[in-house]
């Protein structure tokens, strides 16, 4: 097969991928052979010798397979993943299987059993990335019907202000829940039925785990109340929070993995899933405030 014949080929094959009438096609591939043919003269020239077999399968190579050079005469379909939010949507899919196998790998060096973890926790954390598309479809569907098309709207001028009403409403039942929780090991035994041993702490954890939470608790009402009083967040503040942020992971995570919280099977199982939901909750919302500052303009510098 000397070097036409490849070409031919080649673009024969490009053809057969390409939508659309068949004259439009035909067009297309002379427009394509033509090319082909002149890159293949101009690679012959610059090698010093006649084109071989060799030379014109090398030029394909680089030029792109059929099926690549086919999409590009395609219409373009519809985008379920954005290019600007395919690393971010990677990394959250990522790190929601790795926090799932994070969480269930210990009862596997406990003694269960490699192959019983993978067919449960091992291939069901992929619930997670399946979500996370199927949620993706639907926006497009949504859009392509017209039932929701994205407006812009323009961000808040200084990102760094408070909206103080809000914010008291905040404050208030920050307040509130945590009164709750810190009631929770005195009303638990008073509950009715058993609900009483359903909501039992672990005495263990009472003593020896719990009592962090307070200055945690403590500490972050106190920067929340700076920020309400000053009326906006300083960067020492901001600072602080990620500090906070960081502080409350390293909790939560130890509250998961150094032992029971409650004495019921059931309920301390539910509340270590409750809290990796958390942690989660947590390590996004700081990687957004790490990673998503607002861009800046600055004027070019005059010469001389």
């Amino acid at each position: 097969m000397n070097p036409q014949d490849v070409i031919e080929s080649y673009v024969v094959e490009v053809m057969r991928r390409v939508p659309g009438k068949e004259k439009e096609r035909n067009e297309i591939g002379l427009e394509l052979r033509d090319l082909l043919v002149e890159m293949l003269a101009e690679r012959a020239q610059t090698a010093g010798k006649p084109a071989d077999d060799a030379m014109v399968l090398a030029m394909l190579k680089d030029f792109g397979t059929p099926t690549d050079i086919a999409g590009r005469y395609h219409a373009p379909g519809a985008v379920i993943i954005p290019a600007a939010q395919t690393r971010s949507f990677a990394v959250l899919a990522i790190g929601g299987v790795a926090l799932q196998w994070a969480l269930t790998l210990p009862a596997v060096f406990g003694g269960q059993p490699w192959v019983a973890w993978w067919f449960s926790w091992g291939l069901g954390a992929f619930w997670w990335p399946g979500l996370m598309v199927m949620s993706a479809l639907v926006a497009v569907g949504a859009r392509r019907v017209g039932w929701w098309q994205p407006v812009w709207r323009p961000r808040v001028v200084d990102p760094d202000r408070v909206d103080r009403p809000i914010m008291l409403v905040g404050l208030v039942w920050f307040v509130l829940g945590v009164a709750l929780m810190v009631s929770l090991p005195w009303i638990a035994p008073k509950l009715p039925g058993p609900l009483a041993q359903v909501f039992a702490f672990d005495e263990g954890f009472l003593s020896q785990r719990a009592w962090p939470v307070l200055l945690l608790w403590g500490a972050s009402f106190a920067l929340e109340v700076a920020a309400y009083v000053q009326g906006r967040w300083s960067t020492s503040m901001r600072r602080w929070s990620v500090a906070l942020s960081l502080a409350w992971i390293a909790l939560l995570v130890w509250w998961m993995t150094a032992g029971a919280m409650f004495q019921a099977k059931a309920t301390d199982d539910g509340a270590s899933g409750a809290l990796a939901l958390v942690v989660l909750v947590i390590v996004v919302e700081l990687g957004c405030r790490l990673y998503r500052r607002r861009p800046s303009m600055h004027p070019p510098r005059m010469a001389g």
